[in-house]
């Protein structure tokens, strides 16, 4: 069954304000809240406990810095040793993107046996234990702010919520024509093609010319050459759009108030929103910890939540790269891909250390 019509067409750009003076991302508001929201949570959870707020303020500080340096050390030793390890100071521009998650997960763990050692009342687990729920709040921020970078894109798929992601043709076209276009937006069709096994969906894209910058000539040169270009350009890292200049049925004219206008038809790619569904699962997985935390907490084993968050996020994390394109050329030629090899070891010390706390719980209760 076909489900082209229902798919969903993403032309977000990652600039909160594409145009104004400060180019604010969403991904950096995303990942903003996760810490404000993260810190409510924590607060909420360590009043519960009868932490202090001066306990709460010394965690953040670890959380921040373990989070970002983790993540972007994950990043450049995982996935692109040979380019940071040539050229270290790279490494310092986090600006440029590239985070991992794995990466994160290990530096936090670090960072709170580090916390964990100034305060006697506070164990390694224990904290553990309740940072891992807030963890997988953020984690659901930072997933959406993926989903507003376009990135950590799925692998092709015909369901109801695939999405076609423009953002990167968009992009390409305005840096070389983004003086002479106006606007320029999107909007689908009817109907899908299969090519090569995949599905794809009409898309039909308007331009709006400033005054007195597209005549008959120039419009030619734009469908012919400047468009296919374009779209060829926004595929080299992974495809997203189709162009066939005999198909793309231009039509030019003007808008009502005289500006040269053109429509031609794109071809674009439908794929797995991957990045919303680990959105969704970490959501529920906080939702999940936090219910257990809240209901359970008195008697709860130390450990067990620690140890139910890696099982359940990195189990999740690798049936998922299933469904998503490889990060980096490398993993083509690997049966599995980087983040799936790294998610195995720490889902057996997951499972390891979460049966672990139901025997030093029977142990406890034999005492």
């Amino acid at each position: 069954m076909a489900f082209s019509l229902l798919f969903i067409l993403w032309d977000a750009f990652p600039e909160i304000w594409p145009n104004g003076p400060i180019p604010v991302r969403w991904y950096g508001l995303f990942f903003a809240a996760a810490f404000f929201l993260g810190q409510i949570v924590i607060t909420k959870i360590f009043k519960a406990e009868g932490k202090t707020e001066k306990d709460v303020d010394a965690l953040t500080y670890y959380m921040i810095i373990a989070t970002v340096v983790g993540a972007r050390l994950g990043h450049c030793l995982f996935y692109q040793p040979e380019i940071y390890l040539a050229n270290p100071i790279e490494i310092l521009k986090i600006w440029e993107g590239g985070l991992a998650s794995h990466g994160a997960t290990v530096g936090i763990i670090v960072a709170m046996w580090l916390y964990s050692r100034s305060r006697p009342d506070q164990s390694w687990f224990w904290i553990l234990d309740r940072i891992v729920i807030v963890v997988a709040l953020g984690g659901a921020f930072i997933r959406m702010g993926n989903l507003m970078n376009s990135e950590i894109i799925g692998k092709p798929a015909n369901l109801p919520w695939s999405m076609v992601f423009v953002h990167s043709f968009q992009s390409r076209i305005e840096s070389v024509e983004g003086e002479r276009i106006d606007n320029l937006s999107f909007k689908k069709g009817e109907g899908d093609t299969l090519i090569d096994g995949k599905t794809y969906a009409p898309i039909f894209v308007d331009f709006v010319f400033k005054r007195d910058q597209m005549d008959g000539t120039s419009m030619a040169a734009f469908t012919q050459s400047t468009i296919p270009n374009a779209v060829e350009s926004s595929n080299q890292d992974e495809p997203h759009l189709l162009y066939n200049v005999t198909g793309a049925q231009p039509q030019s004219g003007f808008s009502k108030d005289g500006k040269p206008t053109l429509q031609v038809k794109v071809y674009g790619l439908l794929r797995h929103p991957a990045m919303v569904y680990e959105s969704l699962s970490t959501f529920f997985l906080f939702v999940l910890l936090f219910s257990i935390w809240d209901k359970k907490r008195k008697d709860l084993p130390e450990g067990r939540l620690f140890s139910l968050f890696v099982i359940v996020l990195f189990t999740l994390r690798f049936f998922y790269e299933f469904l998503k394109e490889n990060q980096v050329s490398f993993e083509s030629d690997l049966p599995l891909n980087m983040g799936q090899f790294l998610s195995i070891p720490l889902v057996i010390g997951g499972l390891f250390l979460f049966f672990r706390t139901f025997s030093n719980s029977a142990t406890k209760k034999a005492d």
